[in-house]
């Protein structure tokens, strides 16, 4: 194969998952060997999940604060210049009080410039620092949905600012042939309302909340599940008119009625 990563984007429900599955398995029929990386992976080699990002003073009072567990702690951390890395989901077991200390520097808690220096060198370590041999590399929604959530849903960030972000990782991962997926619908809540109730109370109260109470959202007046899909709609409008100036080759499918088989039938056709 040309291309050495695949990145499945779409809103939440447009069934980004089951077609990254989808692609590992199909390659590896093939003889392919792919790296599945989907959406909270603390093992992903281009995205921080469940990542604190602290100053040296902001570690050195982490371990101050639980000093039986400085050992543990030193174990789920990385040093990259002077910031300190650590994965605080490792740490849950261990004592809950150290994650919640933790969360509050989860990478994605950044400030926006922050975050996007953070995100870009780390996109670039992934390039720079793998062997890439015969293996494909598969991502679910770290390309396009955490970006956007980041800029737009939390820091209501100008789309350019995104675009333009958005460009500069592409020309990283240029050398790699990327393809992008893109799954989207024309009638978001008649698609995604089956996600939306199948999930716990809990997530939905979290889901909603995240969009509507926070930059953008707050800054439109959105409401409950209504605003929410009108987040959504938003969200998927501007990601397809930013994919048209990337430059990565993609692949949008229109997967409003539900043809697996065929859809699937058209990314095989492009991953050959």
């Amino acid at each position: 194969m040309k291309t050495k990563l695949i990145m499945v984007e779409g809103i939440p429900g447009s069934g980004k998952s089951t077609t990254a599955k989808f692609i590992k398995d199909y390659l590896e029929k093939k003889g392919v060997k792919a790296k599945l990386y989907q959406e909270g992976d603390t093992s992903h080699p281009a995205d921080y999940e469940s990542t604190a990002c602290l100053s040296d003073s902001q570690f050195h009072d982490i371990l101050d604060k639980f000093p039986e567990f400085r050992d543990a702690i030193q174990e789920c951390t990385g040093k990259k210049g002077k910031k300190y890395f650590t994965q605080y989901r490792d740490l849950e077991n261990i004592d809950s009080s150290i994650v919640d200390d933790l969360a509050p520097y989860d990478v994605y808690e950044l400030e926006l410039d922050t975050y996007e220096e953070v995100s870009y060198n780390y996109w670039r370590e992934f390039i720079e620092k793998t062997t890439f041999g015969d293996e494909v590399y598969i991502f679910e929604c770290c390309f396009l949905q955490n970006p956007f959530t980041k800029f737009i849903a939390k820091h209501n960030a100008a789309p350019l600012r995104l675009e333009n972000y958005l460009k500069k990782i592409s020309s990283l991962i240029t050398p790699l042939n990327p393809l992008l997926i893109y799954l989207y619908q024309e009638n978001i809540d008649q698609s995604f309302r089956h996600v939306y109730q199948e999930r716990s109370q809990d997530w939905r109260d979290f889901f909603t909340d995240y969009h509507v109470n926070q930059g953008y959202g707050k800054e439109k007046g959105l409401k409950g599940y209504k605003g929410l899909v009108e987040f959504l709609e938003m969200r998927r409008d501007q990601e397809l008119r930013i994919i048209k100036d990337l430059p990565v080759k993609t692949l949008l499918i229109q997967n409003g009625e539900r043809d697996w088989e065929g859809y699937y039938d058209t990314v095989k056709e492009a991953i050959k």
